[in-house]
């Protein structure tokens, strides 16, 4: 049965408006739904991108807006620096496991000389029990070849010398590698050690929170001022010297440490614009003297003169609507907060402060 023949004229018709159609369907996603024009902007506060009709029109008009290249490197960027970040912690682990190991096989290969050094000296003390007793065969030997007269004569000597004996060889205790000790617990005694290497902190900051003057460590722990940071002008962004925590909380009692400096705030806010809700709740020191005050939606009040304070403890109780902070270095307790609010709070920082890692302890349980 033969084929039909091919129609290509036909063919090339239907692959020039497959290709049409496609070429359609992906300039409409460049176009905006609403003006049918070019999307060339990105609104930072809504994260969208939009015309410029869009950035004229009311719902845009007071926003942020840059054009997408910018906006694409941007955001290129802080993912660049977000993966150098990663590559360079799971680079000290490698480095920590890589000296662990060797550190293993190096004790494992120093016990397999000891040990060899053990059984080369007990083969040394086999031979020289084999060469003593090969000298008195010898003799032996020879005494027997003397004269019946000369024989009986050192009859009783001979005989004495006959009655040597040779235990069996033995190996000696502790001449195998104690593998117990290198393979029992092996893992977990390894990640015992960790402990030195990674820190743990209840609360990390936020860093697309991060006021335009401050800096915030790798680790997301620490919250320090620097010139001016040309950060992307997103609407989670906070003025002044301010940074709020990554997780929120809406039930439960929690607690971090902080270590503060010169001019700092501490406490728990909203996760609004903090400059414009003021639905901060805390304690901070005033730059131009020791002095510490209570701050909430409802104003500022003065709680003590010459606080020095160096390390706070912060304690949130959100069902019962208390924040309490505790002074760490005179175990004293500072303030008490009382709040009303609904919304989900974060920790909140200003200035130099830095988040503290408690002490932390491994411990076994056995289950019954």
């Amino acid at each position: 049965m033969s084929r039909a023949p091919r129609n290509l004229a036909l063919r090339n018709l239907s692959d020039n408006l497959r290709r049409e159609r496609s070429q359609a369907a992906s300039a409409s996603k460049e176009l905006c739904s609403l003006h049918d024009e070019k999307l060339r902007l990105f609104c930072q506060d809504d994260q969208q991108l939009i015309c410029v009709v869009c950035r004229d029109a009311k719902q845009h008009k007071n926003h942020n807006c840059v054009p997408i290249n910018e906006a694409a490197e941007e955001h290129r960027l802080q993912a660049q620096d977000t993966e150098k970040i990663i590559k360079g912690e799971f680079q000290k682990l490698y480095q920590f496991l890589r000296a662990e190991e060797a550190g293993r096989i190096d004790a494992v290969r120093e016990e397999a000389v000891f040990q060899s050094e053990i059984m080369n000296m007990e083969i040394l003390i086999m031979n020289a029990e084999i060469s003593s007793l090969k000298d008195k065969i010898k003799t032996l030997e020879e005494e027997m070849k003397a004269g019946d007269m000369a024989f009986m004569m050192n009859i009783k000597s001979t005989m004495e010398r006959s009655q040597c004996t040779l235990s069996d060889p033995v190996t000696p205790s502790g001449a195998l590698i104690d593998e117990a000790k290198h393979l029992g617990k092996l893992l977990f005694s390894v990640w015992i050690k960790m402990k030195t290497l990674i820190q743990y902190t209840p609360v990390v900051m936020d860093p697309n929170t991060c006021s335009q003057r401050m800096t915030v460590s790798e680790h997301l722990t620490c919250l320090t001022s620097c010139d001016s940071t040309l950060f992307p002008q997103n609407p989670e962004r906070l003025y002044d010297s301010d940074i709020l925590g990554y997780e929120g909380f809406s039930s439960g009692k929690h607690s971090w440490d902080v270590e503060v400096d010169g001019y700092w705030a501490v406490g728990v806010a909203a996760r609004t614009r903090v400059s414009d809700s003021k639905k901060i709740w805390g304690i901070y020191v005033c730059m131009c003297a020791d002095i510490l005050f209570e701050c909430t939606p409802e104003g500022d009040a003065k709680v003590m003169e010459d606080s020095f304070l160096q390390k706070v403890r912060v304690n949130l109780d959100y069902d019962k609507g208390i924040l309490s902070f505790f002074d760490l270095g005179r175990k004293v307790p500072v303030h008490t907060v009382k709040y009303t609010c609904t919304e989900k709070l974060f920790p909140y920082f200003r200035g130099e402060t830095k988040v503290l890692p408690p002490e932390l302890s491994v411990g076994i349980t056995q289950v019954k």
